[in-house]
């Protein structure tokens, strides 16, 4: 009679443990997930152009259920790249549709002077990564050179609209989700299958949570503070921004001014 692998067992749970709690300390560097579809963390643009801006957003993806979100950032995580750290909040944040993926992050961090558009899987055909770098490079570029952040932030909005503008039809009105649940983690020989599984699940419940504790804060995320002023984003049915379930491949382009 061959003897179950307790010890095996056992140490595979140990290193099933560390990766989970490697993985949800790396996420601590992201932001929670924003209440909004504009956001700026250092009073960059006017608080009427955020306010106009973030309307606009919102009300284009009410009218075509692509999700355009800006973020702009204090800086970036210690040893992480422009790049990199788009990915990230795209994939914490989930713009876009689960079923489309047409989301779109424009990423502004003023501290390094640079700009980097992420887009989802569904708009790498109307948004193409040339397309991203054009916009940077010919309309926020020249604007942000002069100082005129309000200008150079509302003409780039403008080109992602019009470029993803047509390529989805709006879908139902959505609510807002609950954050989801998670029972529990078991342990077993087939760990490695339930680690394909479970540490998705539970990145996805912790950044609900996080959006949750941290809305009702202006127009910053959460942590960041005041400083920008401004209301809210509207009181109407369709509330603010709530990722969608979508993801990126890493489409989309860089840059700087």
């Amino acid at each position: 009679m061959v003897a179950f692998p307790f010890r095996l067992i056992a140490l595979f749970s140990a290193c099933f443990l560390a990766l989970i709690v490697s993985v949800l300390r790396a996420d601590n560097t992201l932001p929670p997930p924003p209440v909004h579809y504009f956001n700026d963390a250092v009073g960059l643009v006017s608080p009427a152009v955020a306010t106009q801006l973030d309307q606009e957003l919102k009300s284009f993806d009410r009218k075509t259920s692509t999700q355009i979100v800006v973020w702009i950032a204090p800086g970036l995580p210690t040893n992480s790249s422009l790049d990199d750290n788009a990915q990230r909040l795209y994939t914490a944040w989930h713009l876009g549709t689960k079923k489309l993926s047409n989301g779109v992050l424009l990423l502004v961090v003023p501290t390094t002077h640079q700009i980097r558009i992420q887009t989802g899987y569904g708009l790498e055909g109307a948004l193409p990564d040339a397309l991203c770098k054009r916009i940077i490079d010919d309309v926020m570029g020249p604007a942000f050179q002069r100082g005129d952040y309000n200008q150079g932030m509302t003409a780039g909005v403008a080109a992602i609209m019009k470029a993803t503008a047509g390529e989805y039809q709006a879908s139902p009105l959505r609510k807002k989700k609950a954050p989801p649940t998670w029972q529990r983690i078991f342990f077993s020989p087939f760990g490695l299958f339930l680690l394909m599984i479970i540490i998705p699940s539970l990145l996805r419940w912790r950044s609900r949570r996080q959006g949750l504790e941290n809305s009702g804060g202006g127009w910053f995320l959460g942590g960041f503070g005041g400083g920008m002023g401004g209301g809210s984003a509207g009181d109407d049915d369709w509330g603010g921004f709530s990722g969608g379930g979508g993801d990126s491949g890493g489409g989309g382009a860089g840059g700087g001014w």
